[in-house]
């Protein structure tokens, strides 16, 4: 009997999934979504102004994208997602 509710419980609950998901089928004529980016970098010598910075910048929502350079002077480059008005 705890089998019988416990599969009629799994099949209500995947039922009700699927009646409140936004899922759609995808066609293959809908275009592809393209997610926009905007971009910051900055030249920055040190942990301290380089962990300072990038602190600020996280908090606006800014990831670490990458970083290159050399041992005295590094470029940092951040993205978040373009927010469109």
């Amino acid at each position: 009997m705890k089998a019988f509710i416990f599969t009629a419980f799994l099949i209500g609950a995947f039922a009700a999934g699927l009646l409140v998901s936004e899922a759609r089928p995808v066609s293959a004529d809908d275009p592809p979504r393209k997610s926009q980016w905007q971009y910051q970098c900055f030249q920055a010598e040190g942990v301290a102004q380089v962990t300072k910075r990038s602190n600020q910048m996280g908090q606006q929502g800014w990831e670490l994208v990458t970083s290159a350079g050399t041992k005295g002077e590094t470029l940092w480059c951040f993205k978040r997602p373009l927010w469109k008005k």
